[in-house]
């Protein structure tokens, strides 16, 4: 089943139709694109309830990161946020928690968010994005083998953010497919560059190079942008270390 992609028109409702039948028996759900199809688009669905139903899981609460003039801020749903709301949400962590401070994680590369009460008054939220989403760390999954290799990403763009000013506007501006070419581009160099990683993990370094040949052919725009976005990143560090 899909998720109505969100469009400049598409508020017409459907979307809740769909999530409330995905959700009917689940507290979230991850959608991922059918490869053979010609949508790409990923989506984390998820339902927040008055009550719980003990039947997979309850969140409660959704942390994520948006933007606001170019720099990160967190934000969040739960049961008091006010909808509905819609929006641009940020690349990072997105965590679900339940009434037992219980977390299921996913990691994303930023999107769109579009929250809304359906017909049933639970509140319906949908995270979309062109790029992947990796679920994380949780209770009710298993995650993705890439998600700590984007966590560490994640955490190696975050030093420039911290100690150089335009770092973070200049990651803030780069599309969600731009950042995510510039993290396989970057995993794929740490694999080339260590024979020992190749070695010990010839999933990953199969995963690189497959991953990189079809973004590189298939995205050659924002395979080129990510490439610009790790220069000028490198630019910034080279001189701030001088």
């Amino acid at each position: 089943m899909t998720i109505e992609p969100q469009t400049p028109g598409s508020d017409n409702g459907r979307w809740l139709v769909q999530a409330g039948r995905i959700l009917s028996n689940l507290g979230f759900e991850l959608i991922e694109p059918d490869k053979a199809g010609t949508d790409d688009t990923t989506h984390l669905v998820v339902a927040v309830r008055t009550q719980p139903t003990q039947q997979h899981f309850d969140p409660e609460r959704i942390e994520y990161w948006g933007c606001e003039s170019g720099r990160g801020k967190a934000a969040q749903i739960d049961r008091d946020t006010r909808l509905p709301i819609a929006g641009e949400f940020s690349w990072g962590r997105i965590a679900l928690t339940d009434r037992l401070a219980v977390k299921n994680e996913f990691l994303s590369f930023g999107g769109v968010m579009r929250a809304q009460f359906g017909a049933d008054s639970v509140a319906y939220v949908d995270f979309s994005s062109h790029a992947p989403v990796f679920r994380g760390s949780g209770h009710s999954q298993s995650p993705n083998p890439l998600a700590a290799e984007a966590g560490a990403f994640f955490a190696r763009i975050k030093v420039p953010i911290d100690f150089v000013p335009g770092a973070e506007a200049l990651i803030a501006r780069a599309a969600p497919l731009t950042l995510y070419c510039a993290f396989v581009q970057s995993v794929r160099e740490r694999v080339m560059g260590a024979q020992a990683i190749r070695e010990s993990n010839r999933w990953l370094s199969d995963w690189t190079s497959r991953e990189g040949q079809r973004m590189e052919a298939a995205r050659s725009d924002d395979w080129k942008a990510a490439i610009e976005l790790r220069r000028q990143l490198s630019a910034i560090e080279a001189i701030a270390r001088e």
